[in-house]
């Protein structure tokens, strides 16, 4: 017994360095553009319900950079290892800087052109001021729609308000007519007689909005906490897609929000764009909807910036996941 014991006792010091290599302790940073918009969920589910934990990443931390120009500031610099700015960081990527997609995890344009009850079609805000954030999405986004009905960049005048807050006063004031917005801000705009004129998932379908992202640095020198990364957070997007009320919760929570309801809704909405994937097409579309806001067109190859061996990998990992194949 005492033998046992003794053998026991071996093993557990033998085995203890390969349990702490499996452990990830050092702080890993992953910033995002605004608190608890939707296209960023994934992220939120990882820390909520301790994929990354799972996954070996001890010491995961979601910073908030408000405005998108920021995030991809911080991503060139080092100061975060993932980023989820997706549009803006495609100009960067246009000037050849080594940034590396490795995950599309929501696959439609989330943002509603918001504007005072008296707008009735886009034509209608011809000359009015618009609350955009320059070198952020709602810019561009905004930009390629106007292209899309043909007009050109002087079809309105653009107010620069880099947070959500800022445009949603704005548009209270009556200092902008119109504003792009992504649930779960625009509900309170809603709620007080603002209407929503277009929504951007409807002119612009399958186009990959939000994805993971890190330098090319990043990636070769750390490839296994890359892994862990994709892993988690592809995870994540299963696990929504098969828990509503889960999934409902964490947007509540996330968003702050209050009414289940509404929360409901945005799921119900939103649910079949959390889908895995990664592929230079979509990263062309994405790319694409950017185009709109150049004085010229790009040279702009998707698949060298993208770096697919995680995702692949993810795939074979999750492939029984619930959640996986629905």
């Amino acid at each position: 017994m005492k033998r046992l014991s003794i053998l026991a006792f071996m093993l557990a010091i033998f085995l203890l360095p390969i349990a702490a290599q499996a452990q990830y302790s050092k702080a890993v940073y992953v910033s995002l553009p605004g608190p608890g918009n939707v296209q960023h969920l994934a992220y939120y589910v990882a820390k909520e319900k301790k994929f990354y934990e799972e996954m070996g990443l001890t010491n995961v931390n979601i910073v908030v950079l408000r405005g998108n120009a920021m995030n991809v500031q911080a991503l060139l610099s080092g100061s975060v290892h993932y980023s989820s700015a997706f549009g803006p960081s495609m100009h960067a990527m246009f000037k050849g800087e080594q940034i590396r997609v490795l995950l599309q995890i929501f696959n439609q344009i989330p943002f509603s052109l918001i504007t005072r009850p008296e707008i009735k079609r886009l034509e209608d805000l011809k000359g009015a001021k618009i609350a955009v954030t320059f070198g952020g999405s709602t810019y561009s986004v905004l930009q390629a729609l106007i292209v899309k009905y043909g007009y050109n960049e002087k079809f309105a005048e653009y107010l620069n308000i880099p947070d959500n807050e800022g445009k949603a006063v704005a548009l209270v004031q009556g200092r902008a007519a119109a504003a792009l917005f992504a649930p779960p801000t625009d509900r309170p705009l809603l709620k007080a007689g603002f209407k929503r004129l277009i929504y951007m998932g409807d002119e612009f379908k399958n186009v990959p909005f939000s994805a993971l992202q890190a330098m090319n640095k990043q990636v070769q020198e750390e490839p296994e906490v890359t892994q862990r990364m994709v892993n988690a957070v592809m995870k994540a997007l299963y696990w929504i897609r098969a828990n509503r009320d889960g999934a409902i919760d964490v947007i509540m929570k996330a968003g702050r929000m209050h009414e289940r309801e509404i929360a409901a809704s945005l799921y119900d909405l939103m649910r079949d764009a959390y889908i895995p994937g990664l592929s230079s097409e979509g990263l062309y579309k994405r790319a694409e909807l950017e185009f709109a806001i150049l004085k010229e067109k790009p040279n702009f190859k998707p698949e060298q910036f993208i770096d697919d061996r995680f995702y692949k990998a993810a795939l074979k990992t999750l492939a029984r996941e619930p959640g996986a194949k629905s």
